[in-house]
């Protein structure tokens, strides 16, 4: 059963990339994700947003990233490095999407 839902735009390539890489690694069947509407309504391209489904909390940004993390064994690695102020701008930005109109999400 999965204990988290990542909502993605349903036309980001990038995005649907980056699903199919979680769903290859989430070898406990922890993750799935959807194109669907998520709770805080409707997605930029390359907007990002993880719903922890056994509290109904939904998380932004590089707090939803740190969460992926934490369900996905093969990503246990990379959660100190979000420590790291730099990084974890960086991973804000990422999950963020287009929303400042500079992407290049093809």
């Amino acid at each position: 059963m999965a204990a988290i839902r990542l909502f993605r735009h349903p036309d980001c390539v990038k995005c649907a990339r980056y699903a199919r890489w979680h769903r290859r690694l989430d070898w406990l069947g922890r993750f799935e994700d959807s194109t669907g509407v998520s709770p805080v309504g409707p997605l930029h391209l390359g907007e990002v947003v993880v719903q922890d489904l056994r509290y109904g909390t939904t998380l932004r940004g590089a707090a939803g990233f740190t969460l992926l993390c934490r369900q996905i064994p093969a990503y246990w690695p990379l959660l100190p490095l979000l420590r790291i102020p730099a990084l974890r701008r960086r991973v804000e930005r990422e999950f963020n999407g287009c929303t400042d109109g500079g992407c290049s999400l093809d």
